[in-house]
């Protein structure tokens, strides 16, 4: 049994072991597919338990309500990134030499060889620790955060394709324009990692220590946290 360094974070690290039990059997497929083969490979899932570990750290070193929704939301900031690349790759299709001057620049200390094999498996445990994150989140009943996030992720892809974008053009006029453009981009992406921040969580949410109470006397409902 893994050792955890506070009783909280046990706690923590169970809640998500049961997010992905629940995902893994999720009516989304893409959602099964990603979680199933993570659970089914032991190695890969001791990477993630020890990963998920560090990510949700300092959610359990905090004790009130707040502190515990901002570091989930920063957290969850961090796995927008993470799979940020896997995710343009895949959904531009990118192919030949472009792909791999966007792996030597978003992986410069690996060979592309290596690379590839790294990427996806990055990808894997980072929309496997997003599943359990977004459980935590909704256990806690904080609203605001899934709006925040999703607002986050749209403009950060969008800024991430842009990036991309300059890095593959040899057109250096083409380049200039984006490159204003990417510069209003991420003043957006700027404003709303602010919010993430600074804005309050919903009214009704609790603290993760409340909520693990009530969950055990089976007092909170199941909730539909699967999205995508």
């Amino acid at each position: 049994m893994t050792r955890y360094s506070s009783t909280r974070l046990r706690k923590l690290m169970d809640e998500s072991e049961y997010a992905l039990r629940v995902a893994s059997d999720s009516s989304s497929e893409r959602v099964s597919r990603i979680v199933n083969s993570m659970l089914q490979d032991n190695r890969l899932y001791r990477l993630w338990e020890s990963r998920h570990a560090d990510l949700i750290l300092p959610v359990a070193e905090q004790s009130r309500t707040k502190p515990q929704i901002n570091a989930l939301r920063l957290a969850e900031v961090r796995l927008i990134h993470r799979r940020a690349l896997f995710r343009y790759l895949r959904a531009k299709q990118i192919r030949g030499e472009l792909r791999r001057r966007l792996m030597r620049i978003f992986h410069s200390t690996r060979d592309y060889p290596d690379a590839v094999i790294v990427e996806p498996r990055q990808f894997i445990l980072a929309e496997s620790s997003r599943v359990s994150a977004d459980h935590l989140i909704d256990v806690m009943h904080d609203g605001v955060s899934g709006s925040l996030l999703h607002q986050y992720e749209k403009t950060y892809a969008r800024y991430f394709e842009m990036k991309c974008y300059v890095a593959g053009m040899g057109d250096s006029k083409c380049i200039d324009l984006v490159r204003m453009s990417m510069a209003e981009t991420k003043a957006r992406l700027q404003q709303v990692r602010h919010r993430i921040e600074t804005e309050p969580p919903d009214v009704d949410c609790h603290s993760f220590d409340r909520q693990e109470i009530a969950a055990r006397s089976g007092r909170y409902p199941i909730l539909n946290y699967m999205v995508g």
